[in-house]
């Protein structure tokens, strides 16, 4: 079967002269010159190889041809207005919802203090929150299943784009009686004497702090494991044990049982970046909240 190029123009503009005869009502209708309406026709006709279009100086009518793929023309336009008007409102479904992809302690500590201000910009937009690891999340923005993600890795993937934002130490958080509490640093290998609480092997945390103590001679051994960073801190608070953790990701108010302290020899860093997929373009809203996040770290995310 050959293979026919028709142009959506070229339908258009058969239309518009089939339904008025008249080639000077339907250029003002599509507003273009008669000319180049002419133009239209004669290519309509090229392509089909057959005349639709009767034409002389006084009037204009259709040939039997003309007659019958005028129904096949308004058919065609008829489905392309429903395919664009069902477009168009998926577009504008998508506008009213921004979802952001984020490790755990970003959705507890870091986000909240862009969304007020967020919320009051864009009261109709919905906010979805995909709290995971590290791993989930760069999968959730590379899938398009969010919108944009927060994260300490992703930097090397091929498909994202990376933008730091915030570079934050790890510190040990501990009840206020423990002996260490007392210090103004601790080192790693303070540790070895304590219960720590740490992150599985699967959390993107604990790899960063694996391959940061891979050269420590005496590595504090691994009390008690759990899957999130939030697990631990609230088995710290309750007395279990200590447990090295991001800066943002201790509240005060939340854990008022616990201080924290810095760890050092080494110290471990995390660097905090917005992910988005390479070449898209994030909506208003999702722009906005972006932007709102950058801001937040600028001032190191107020929050308590």
């Amino acid at each position: 079967m050959n293979r026919i190029d028709l142009e959506f123009g070229d339908l258009q503009a058969f239309v518009a002269v089939a339904e008025g005869l008249s080639f000077r009502a339907a250029a003002a209708q599509l507003f273009i010159s008669q000319p180049a309406l002419s133009r239209r026709i004669d290519k309509l006709e090229g392509v089909l190889k057959v005349r639709l279009l009767e034409r002389t100086s006084r009037r204009v009518s259709l040939t039997e041809a003309g007659r019958q793929f005028l129904e096949h023309a308004r058919a065609a336009i008829a489905e392309m207005q429903v395919a664009l008007g069902a477009l168009s409102a998926t577009a504008a479904k998508r506008s009213t919802v921004v979802t952001v992809a984020c490790v755990p302690s970003v959705a507890n500590y870091v986000l909240p203090v862009a969304l007020e201000a967020f919320s009051a910009q864009f009261p109709g937009v919905r906010l979805r929150v995909l709290d995971e690891s590290g791993a989930q999340v760069v999968q959730s923005v590379v899938r398009a299943e969010a919108d944009f993600g927060v994260n300490f890795i992703g930097v090397q993937e091929a498909e994202l784009d990376f933008r730091a934002i915030y570079t934050e130490n790890y510190v040990l958080a501990l009840q206020r009686s423990h002996p260490l509490a007392r210090r103004k640093t601790v080192k790693w290998t303070d540790l070895c004497g304590s219960r720590l609480i740490s992150v599985s092997a699967r959390s993107s945390n604990r790899v960063l702090l694996d391959n940061a103590l891979a050269r420590v001679e005496e590595r504090p051994a691994v009390f008690c494991e759990v899957n999130h960073v939030t697990a631990a801190l609230a088995l710290a608070d309750a007395g279990v044990g200590v447990t090295a953790v991001p800066a943002l990701a201790y509240s005060k108010v939340r854990y008022p049982s616990l201080v924290t302290v810095p760890l050092v020899a080494p110290e471990v860093r995390r660097t905090l970046g917005l992910i988005t997929r390479k070449g898209s373009a994030l909506s208003a809203p999702a722009q906005a909240l972006y932007a709102l996040l950058e801001d937040a770290a600028r001032t190191g995310f107020d929050f308590p």
